[in-house]
């Protein structure tokens, strides 16, 4: 079972280290990915517990679009949609309005969403989504379905990947 608070410490989390208006709902859903699959991969067990559906824009989180619309209607983030130049579509800027809430996470949690936000941070929804698919997850799973999280281990050894 989804532990909601703990959820919306990972996006609050991420909403405030990740600072550098990339932070957009497409690179969230992908920081959320990379947190789980990391940690999953690393400890067998995923930080969020939510399910991630294999959909057109990469691997989704099941709940993380209603714990985000939930967050923004309770005042802990604003999500503001930011024009982007040429043909691109805009982007879904999630800001935070709160702090960080560390109470949740344990060492070894924090130790990989601080990592992962490093890791991240500057690059683009667009090329996270690309990497998450070249990943052993996406490409084993059919379309709209649950990406199983034992593929983790079908992906470079952690912490070994090729950095990009």
């Amino acid at each position: 079972m989804i532990n909601k608070s703990k959820y919306k410490s990972v996006i609050l989390f991420f909403a405030n280290k990740v600072r550098n208006d990339t932070l957009g709902k497409v690179k969230m859903m992908k920081l959320l990915y990379f947190l789980d699959f990391d940690f999953f991969e690393k400890t067998g067990k995923s930080v969020t517990e939510d399910r991630y559906i294999r959909l057109p824009l990469g691997p989704v989180p099941e709940k993380a679009e209603e714990i985000i619309t939930e967050m923004e209607s309770e005042g802990s983030i604003k999500i503001e949609k930011v024009k982007m130049s040429n043909h691109m579509s805009d982007k879904q800027l999630i800001t935070p309005l709160k702090p960080i809430i560390l109470k949740h996470f344990s060492n070894e949690e924090l130790e990989m969403l601080e990592t992962i936000a490093q890791k991240w941070e500057r690059f683009s929804g667009k090329e996270m989504t690309d990497a998450s698919h070249g990943e052993a997850p996406w490409i084993a799973t059919k379309p709209s379905c649950v990406i199983d999280y034992n593929l983790a281990y079908y992906r470079n050894k952690y912490n070994e990947m090729k950095e990009m």
